[in-house]
């Protein structure tokens, strides 16, 4: 078939915009998927750093609890003694002989035992019903059961909780001394703090020569005698927290 000059045009045309299409499809296809595929990229690396945004919004509150944590154990560990005071007999030894001489009695024995682990237990009071029956019938509008209860709740919380392993030593101690010095010691070791705790006090005389003429025998003037006084003390240490490097970068 013999095409005219006008039939070729046209043929050109339309070839041209065959091509034009073909091309522009061709081109155009890939672009949009790469366009489809870095939308999904986008997002998934703004999703990573909304992620990573968050934590870092985390950062200065953690920093705080953990300086927060670090300060309230190391102030709960200032309730012990400290651990290089009686690591050793020697240094429990002068340790306590800073008290003998402050409170001027004179030590006559004294046992030492090492630092070892130990577990240091609650102290409360048990409150406990004799009769059961009695208080029961006694107790007709129920105030006296809501106060033995309100009584209890102390030694029920404190019975509850875990015992906590701590490390201990103990100061089996006999002293001469005056009503007055001993008095002294006694309270000394009770001002220290609450982690050394008098087990034990056993008077050889409890009224210091009053009662048995010691004081008139030996010159002394009333209320001035001596007597030998037994001692058990424990002393209580936990090892001090690292504190924890919240600045680095």
């Amino acid at each position: 078939m013999k095409l005219n000059y006008r039939d070729k045009v046209i043929l050109g045309i339309l070839l041209a915009v065959v091509i034009l299409i073909a091309g522009f499809v061709g081109l155009v296809k890939p672009k949009t998927q790469d366009i489809q595929d870095d939308t999904a990229i986008r997002e998934t690396k703004r999703s990573e750093q909304e992620e990573v945004e968050k934590k870092i919004a985390q950062i200065e509150p953690l920093k705080k609890r953990i300086d927060e944590t670090y300060q309230e154990t190391n102030k709960l560990a200032g309730d012990f003694v400290p651990m290089e005071e009686i690591d050793s007999t020697f240094m429990i030894d002068q340790y306590m002989q800073e008290y003998a001489e402050e409170s001027e009695v004179k030590i006559l024995t004294l046992e030492l035992s090492p630092l070892s682990s130990s577990v240091l237990k609650y102290y409360y009071f048990t409150p406990e019903i004799l009769s059961e029956k009695l208080f029961e019938a006694s107790d007709l509008n129920g105030e006296s059961q809501a106060a033995f209860e309100e009584l209890s709740a102390a030694s029920d919380s404190l019975s509850e909780r875990t015992e906590e392993e701590v490390m201990g030593t103990e100061y089996a101690v006999r002293v001469s001394g005056t009503r007055e010095n001993v008095w002294k010691y006694m309270e000394a070791i009770k001002e220290v703090g609450d982690a050394r705790i008098i087990n034990s006090v056993k008077f050889q005389d409890y009224s210091f020569g009053e009662l048995t003429g010691a004081n008139e025998a030996n010159n002394v003037s009333e209320g001035e005698g001596e007597t030998e006084v037994d001692f058990i003390i424990s002393f209580y240490s936990v090892y001090e927290m690292a504190k924890p490097d919240t600045e680095a970068d």
